[in-house]
């Protein structure tokens, strides 16, 4: 691995506990799969659009995990998603922002690892 590389994985994980240390960022700070998912989200801009538990211009994870955790299908629900891009689901939050689309930026097993990350999360929201 050439120096640029590894200087900006240095800087991704850097960057992502910086500007989101949220509880559930400690709590799974630890787990070598949270981890994976905080690096490959900030690695892939996600992290421009979204936080832990406050809407940037992507909703919050939590609130994601809130609304599908229960739902029939959920990880496969978010993971087409993410390869497809979404519009519409969260007007109310994101003022009609769209999320790109994915597929062929991410590899299926990185967004497979930030889909199960999402819907890992405590969806406590304290205010």
């Amino acid at each position: 691995m050439n120096c640029y590389k590894f200087f900006l994985i240095v800087l991704a994980s850097l960057s992502i506990a910086a500007c989101d240390m949220h509880p559930d960022m400690h709590t799974l700070s630890s787990n070598k799969e949270g981890s994976a998912a905080r690096v490959i989200a900030a690695n892939n801009g996600c992290m421009g659009c979204h936080a832990v538990a406050t809407t940037i211009v992507g909703p919050a994870w939590k609130r994601v995990s809130q609304r599908y955790k229960n739902t029939e299908n959920a990880k496969d629900l978010l993971i087409a998603k993410i390869k497809s891009g979404s519009k519409g689901n969260w007007n109310a939050e994101t003022k009609g922002q769209t999320m790109p689309g994915f597929e062929g930026r991410m590899t299926d097993e990185e967004i497979s690892i930030v889909v199960d990350y999402i819907l890992a999360l405590d969806t406590t929201i304290q205010n």
